[in-house]
């Protein structure tokens, strides 16, 4: 059995992790969506780990993934802060205050400092982040293209992927209804580790 790359043994942590939460596989999408990343970057890693004999791909079914052998996931849970609000939508203005704080497991944050806010709106619900969704965010003040982040404009704060065009920045949408936010004044407060839902 090949040895894994540190994101590949995420990847399969969160296939474990799902399969033992859902009694079903993740779907690629649902992959790309927790690690904020491509739906081709969360396939290259699906094919890496059948490369290496971790998991079978099936055919033409959504969730075909088959685990052939499971690493045990790090399951434990870290503590982090919940800082209030961010809008999934429009642009809400910046609340800051610590509101409490709520339990994650340590795979999500690993080592990066983190913190989560709730989220409001629907414009991100195409990535699969809706209304009352808690987002885990990794504190850093740059981020790549296509990451979804959190930015502040204007002393308000929202959730959006980022584009750094040649003189300005575009916060896109992951919904239909909500035109991109173009700005020369933007403020990385961090990127996207993962998403809790309470159903």
């Amino acid at each position: 059995m090949k040895t894994l790359t540190a994101r590949q043994k995420e990847v399969l942590d969160f296939i474990s992790s799902f399969l033992d939460d859902h009694g079903y596989p993740p779907t690629i999408r649902e992959i790309a969506e927790s690690f904020a990343i491509s739906v081709k970057g969360a396939y290259d890693h699906v094919k890496a780990l059948e490369k290496k004999g971790y998991i079978r791909l099936g055919e033409n079914r959504s969730r075909a993934l088959e685990l052939l052998r499971r690493e045990k996931p790090q399951r434990a849970a870290v503590e982090i802060p919940l800082l209030g609000s961010v809008a999934a939508g429009k642009p809400i203005s910046a609340d800051e205050n610590y509101s409490g704080s709520i339990h994650v497991p340590s795979d999500m944050v690993r080592t990066s400092p983190c913190f989560a806010l709730s989220v409001r709106g629907d414009s991100m619900k195409d990535a699969g982040i809706f209304h009352g969704d808690i987002a885990v965010i990794e504190q850093r003040q740059t981020a790549d293209n296509g990451e979804i982040v959190v930015a502040m404009i204007d002393d308000a704060v929202t959730l959006k992927r980022f584009y750094r065009e040649n003189s300005r920045v575009k916060l896109m949408a992951e919904n239909p209804a909500y035109a991109p936010i173009y700005t020369q004044d933007v403020k990385i407060l961090g990127r996207l580790r993962g998403i809790i839902r309470k159903y």
